[in-house]
């Protein structure tokens, strides 16, 4: 008996026990997790959105605080405009000295200036110096705006004539008491080195975390950035806020005050428009910054859950560990069914509920399995016994195997006594296709309630084949897969008698030709194949001064004369071509797959070699000649092989009263009664 091994860490997996842990910690973790997971999702799904409204009212703030400042610098120069005296608007020395005079202008901004309506600067204030000027702004766009629209305007970032560097100009018009511009106050900021949007677009700790606050003007050039270099630029240069850009250039870029905030990626993106400027405003926060209390809630979710999973795990296993302990001994008794120096009621497990019955029913179980395997011991002897007695040979298959083979069953086929058996039902078989084309067949004859009967041909063990009687029935009609029982007998020499008595019907003995009614039967198969287009030609051959032969040298002269002319025959056959003898000296060959004309050169041929036929008789040549007579098969003129036998023997008779030795054509023509004549038209051909 082969020891039972001890269970390993896989077969452990592998039971009711682990299954039931594994599935109940999958449970919890899932119960937990999922909750977890759908309060996480809809508490994010509330914060984003708490935050895109938080971030659209925070740019609407700075918006707003950026709008006031610029119309407070605008303020700031209409309110010195209005104090302009009307000598100033043209003179040189009274705008210098009224500029020297305005301190909050020079501190509010890097340059102030005062140009007539030509565009002439008048008086210009770099710091705290005021003098004249030689520049003129008549080409500039912010100038001609001032003057044209009557307006005060803030231009875009350009590169001042003073300072060379990026500045934004605010200019407001100087009207006189008709509404004209008279002249025009203005100052400039630059963007480099003073920005007015510092405190707002840059500052240590928001470049620390990923900020980032643009601003533009309307055209996307940038006004203000936490990077100087970028002032200036173009807006779509800037990656971050390509989402942005996108967005606004596809409304056409209006400068709305009302926000907009996009979610993208890993970050916030908003803009809103800077009321009184023409400004844009952008702002990037990344996500983390805002949502990051909600990583960390997820994370801590995520450990929590799977805390408590294990936890639950580890509860459920110690207590499957005591509620499946009599299963474990249960499993491992049966695990030892097998061992037969193990008593059949030691070792089970003492327990109630299901694990006991189940101890109690495969106890019972065992006992009429051990009460069962020993009648079919029993059984089994008595079989093998009836099958050793038996003067056939039997078996019984299985799903195609062998699994009880009777002696004679093996001695037949050349096999040891058992050595069949467990072995593929086709190794006995002398052909595959046979054998694949037995299946169906057996299937029908069950099938219908009926044994299969059968022949085929076997192979023994040494290769050799023999014809075998298979007969075989089911075990259970209503199962098939129950198997089947077979019987086997060798019938190869009753075979071999059958087909010598078929060939014997078939052929004349002394020729060994077909006789009178076997070439009846070729010659209607062959009329039938004139439907599918088949040429045919039938012969019918006479010997000539064959009574000579037998009146001279005897009937054994004769005979020996007439296998000379069968031999010629068979030597004129092709694969479809027949040959008979009707009769006497009598003889007819029917010709497949081949014209009347052909047809006549080969009675041509024939009759010259009958010619050489004959036998010697006490000194003498006895020789032979034939008259053949010929017709090509029309099977729309007459059905019937008799008709056309006679047409040919016609024609035969035609050519032997022609003198001999020569063939003749006989045609068949339609007659005027329902049923055909054989009118012969015989044309002898002389050799």
């Amino acid at each position: 008996m082969k020891p039972v091994a001890p269970a390993g860490r896989g077969h452990w997996l592998g039971t009711l026990k682990a299954r039931l842990m594994i599935a109940s910690v999958l449970v919890i973790a899932c119960s937990v997790l999922g909750s977890a997971s759908v309060l996480l999702a809809r508490v994010e799904a509330r914060s984003e959105q708490a935050m895109l409204d938080l971030e659209g009212d925070h740019i609407e703030r700075l918006a707003s605080l950026v709008g006031q400042r610029v119309v407070a610098m605008q303020n700031m120069l209409r309110a010195t405009a209005d104090t302009l005296p009307p000598a100033a608007r043209s003179d040189v020395a009274a705008a210098v000295a009224f500029l020297s005079d305005r301190a909050a202008l020079r501190v509010t901004f890097d340059t102030v200036f005062v140009a007539d309506a030509a565009g002439h600067v008048l008086a210009l204030s770099v710091g705290n110096q005021t003098l004249p000027s030689a520049l003129n702004l008549a080409g500039r766009d912010y100038f001609i705006r001032t003057v044209s629209q009557g307006a005060p305007v803030v231009s875009s970032p350009i590169v001042g004539r003073v300072s060379r560097s990026h500045v934004i100009m605010f200019t407001v018009p100087v009207f006189d008491s008709r509404r004209q511009v008279k002249a025009i106050l203005g100052g400039s900021i630059r963007l480099a080195n003073r920005n007015l949007l510092d405190d707002l677009t840059f500052s240590v700790r928001g470049a620390e975390k990923g900020e980032l606050t643009v601003v533009t003007d309307a055209t996307g050039t940038v006004v203000s950035h936490p990077s100087r270099d970028r002032i200036g630029g173009r807006v779509e240069h800037e990656l971050l806020l390509a989402d942005a850009v996108a967005h606004w250039d596809s409304q056409g870029r209006p400068i709305e005050p009302s926000p907009l905030v996009l979610h993208r990626g890993n970050a916030f993106v908003s803009m809103a428009g800077v009321p009184g400027a023409d400004w844009m405003l952008f702002r990037v926060t990344p996500d983390a910054q805002l949502l990051g209390g909600m990583v960390q809630a997820r994370r801590e979710a995520w450990q929590w859950a799977g805390g408590v999973a294990l936890g639950g795990g580890l509860f459920i296993t110690g207590l499957l560990a005591l509620l499946l302990g009599p299963l474990t001994r249960l499993r491992q008794r049966a695990r030892r069914l097998h061992e037969a120096d193990l008593p059949l009621e030691a070792g089970w497990p003492t327990a109630r509920g299901e694990i006991g019955e189940l101890s109690h029913a495969l106890r019972q179980a065992l006992q009429q399995g051990a009460s069962v395997a020993r009648a079919q011991e029993a059984l089994m002897k008595r079989l093998h016994s009836i099958m050793a007695a038996a003067p056939i040979g039997i078996a019984f298959t299985r799903e195609r195997r062998f699994e009880l083979v009777s002696a004679e069953f093996s001695a037949l086929l050349g096999w040891g006594d058992g050595t069949l058996e467990g072995r593929d039902a086709r190794t006995i078989y002398a052909s595959e296709l046979d054998y694949d084309a037995l299946g169906p067949q057996v299937a029908l004859a069950f099938a219908a309630g009926q044994p299969f009967v059968g022949e085929r041909q076997f192979c023994r063990r040494d290769g050799s084949i023999f014809w075998g009687r298979l007969q075989g029935s089911p075990v259970d009609a209503k199962d098939l897969a129950a198997g089947a029982i077979w019987l086997l007998e060798d019938v190869t020499t009753q075979r071999a008698a059958h087909e010598r008595l078929s060939w014997s019907a078939e052929h004349d003995p002394l020729t060994r030709l077909l006789n009178r009614s076997a070439f009846d039967d070729r010659l209607v198969q062959a009329l039938r194949d004139q439907t599918a287009g088949t040429p045919a030609a039938l012969m019918f051959l006479d010997l000539d001064h064959f009574k000579s032969v037998n009146d001279n040298a005897g009937h054994a002269a004769g005979d020996a004369v007439l296998k000379q002319v069968a031999d010629l025959l068979h030597e004129q056959l092709r694969g479809a071509d027949a040959a008979a003898r009707l009769g006497g000296d009598e003889f007819a060959l029917l010709l497949s797959h081949c014209s009347g004309t052909a047809a006549m050169a080969r009675a041509e041929q024939l009759c010259r070699a009958i010619r050489a036929l004959g036998v010697e008789h006490r000194g003498q040549w006895l020789g032979i000649g034939a008259s053949i007579g010929v017709v090509q098969l029309d099977a729309a003129l007459a059905p019937l092989p008799a008709d056309w036998i006679a047409c040919a023997d016609a024609a035969c008779y035609r050519a032997k009263s022609s003198g001999r030795g020569q063939a003749c054509v006989g045609q068949l023509q339609l007659p005027a009664s329902p049923r055909p004549s054989p009118v012969p038209l015989a044309v002898p051909v002389s050799l």
